[in-house]
This record gives structure tokens, sequence and C-alpha cells, in this order.
């Protein structure tokens, strides 16, 4: 359930920007692609951060994984790609609002993309 409400929260803080637009006579559905962007961006940067583990017996070392290691550096290009998409997502519900991929308005699908790859990273990350 605590999951549910980290992960969720950015959706949750979507739905209330729409209703609020809504209530006022915005249109908001040219923010809806890059909120979601910079959502999944902003899962992303807590995730650069390397875990730490202590060693048993020994309180003043630290250590972190392989596997964690090698993820680090991956996941600083996911981010300088995210903030590509990010400004990506905006110049397209700015300039093209009506272009449409796989039958959504294309910053939809951007911002919806990373915000999904974002959870598959945060879940990987957990893992390692």
């Amino acid at each position: 359930m605590y999951a549910v409400l980290i992960y969720g929260f950015p959706l949750t803080l979507l739905a209330f920007e729409w209703g609020l637009r809504t209530m006022i006579g915005v249109d908001s559905s040219g923010f809806t692609g890059p909120t979601l962007a910079a959502a999944g961006l902003s899962f992303l940067m807590p995730l650069v951060k390397p875990k730490q583990k202590k060693i048993p017996g020994h309180e003043n070392y630290v250590v972190t994984t392989k596997a964690d290691a090698t993820l680090i550096p991956l996941l600083w290009l996911f981010v300088l790609a995210f903030l590509f998409c990010w400004s990506w997502s905006c110049y397209v519900s700015v300039k093209l609002p009506d272009h449409n991929t796989l039958g959504l308005a294309s910053h939809l699908a951007i911002g919806s993309g990373l915000y999904i790859v974002s959870l598959i990273l945060t879940a990987v990350k957990e893992k390692v």
C-alpha cells in the first residue's frame, strides 16, 4: 500500500491539477505529458545515489554491490535522455498539440512512457 502511495502520487497530483484547471475553465490537456515526464525524471534522481551496506563487525566501512556500481552510470544516461525527452514533450505540447502517437497525444505518449520506464528502473534499483 505504501508503494502505491509513493509511486502513484504524481498521478494523484495530476488528477488534482486536472480537477482544478477544469473548475476554473482552463484546458489542461497540454500540461499532462510534460507533467508525467517531469515526475518520471524526479523518480530517477534518487536512484543515482549508491546503496550503502554496512559490513557486520566493521561499522566504519561501507560498501556497495557491483551490480549497483554498474547500474549507476546507466541511470545517469537515463537522466540525460529523460531531460531531452521532457523538453521534447514540452515542445510537442506547445507546438504540436494535436499530433498523435499510437492513438494518444504525442506529449502524453512521451510523458507516460518516461513515467513507466522510471517505475521499472526504480523496481530494478530496489532489487539490486
